[in-house]
């Protein structure tokens, strides 16, 4: 801070020419000139402001790098988490394909069987329904001799 001249000899005089004594003009002079020295000169504001705006660019350019910066690092971060992502999803759409041919196999085994269970079933009733003739058959023909034996001979 720049400092303001102020003649203490001169307002010392004038001060005990108003007829103020001699001690009380020195500690008038004393308290004026602290109170001159402590104040605020245009000169010295304007350079407070210019370096707030100096710090405020030099604040403002870091500011912009740190964005800059974290930007990339964060667009960096999402292009690789993207990439995971698709490979893993890829990996299981392969693993639903997979399962959904193996559920058609199943599908198609359980078809395969059903038909075989089928046709062992038509067979069982076949060889059932032929056993029941042949039985009924020998039943008629036992039946026919105790019925003829009893009658004529």
């Amino acid at each position: 801070m720049a400092a303001t001249a102020f003649d203490t000899l001169d307002a010392a005089r004038k001060l005990k020419a108003a007829g103020i004594e001699s001690e009380h003009a020195e500690a008038i002079v004393g308290v004026m000139g602290r109170s001159v020295s402590q104040l605020v000169t245009v000169e010295h504001f304007d350079a407070q402001i210019a370096k707030l705006h100096a710090d405020n660019t030099e604040l403002r350019a870091r500011t912009d790098a740190g964005y800059t910066e974290l930007r990339a690092r964060t667009d960096a971060g999402y292009s690789e988490l993207r990439t995971h992502i698709d490979a893993r999803t890829a990996k299981l759409q392969g693993g639903i394909t997979d399962l959904h041919a193996r559920i058609d196999t199943v599908k198609a085994d359980m078809r395969s069987d059903k038909a075989e269970l089928n046709a062992a079933i038509v067979r069982w009733h076949l060889i059932s329904v032929g056993v029941m003739i042949a039985a009924i058959g020998l039943a008629t023909t036992i039946l026919g001799m105790f019925m003829n034996r009893g009658g004529g001979v």
